[in-house]
């Protein structure tokens, strides 16, 4: 089973807020929501979310979404999911602050789901 130890490389990087991994239904599998109110309620949201953009990539013919990138007024979300067709499907997603390095974030979010898709098979 994954724990809040999961986040230890993504919670390093300039500017992170918050992040949460949970299956692809929205069933929250860890998460760490020191520095955000309510990420647990929001997580569910973006999850529906994500499916809904998954279907629509899928029937324009694009494929599946693997990713999003939402900017707002004051911060930054990044999706990310493992693969609709991988054996362990999982979603998970970060918020930044505006000046954060996303990039970064990107890349351990990346690293932080393939891991626990790993754990989890």
């Amino acid at each position: 089973m994954v724990d809040i130890s999961l986040f230890d490389e993504l919670s390093k990087v300039n500017g992170y807020m918050g992040a949460v991994l949970s299956d692809f239904t929205g069933e929250i599998l860890v998460s760490d929501a020191s520095k955000v109110k309510s990420l647990d309620e929001t997580s569910m949201r973006f999850n529906e979310d994500f499916r809904s953009i998954h279907e629509i990539t899928d029937k324009l013919g694009l494929g599946h979404t693997k990713n999003m990138q939402i900017d707002a007024d004051n911060a930054i979300i990044v999706m990310v999911c493992s693969g609709v067709d991988a054996r362990v499907h999982l979603h998970a997603f970060v918020i930044m602050t505006r000046d954060g390095s996303v990039a970064l974030a990107k890349m351990a979010l990346k690293n932080l789901v393939e891991k626990a898709a790993a754990e989890l098979a």
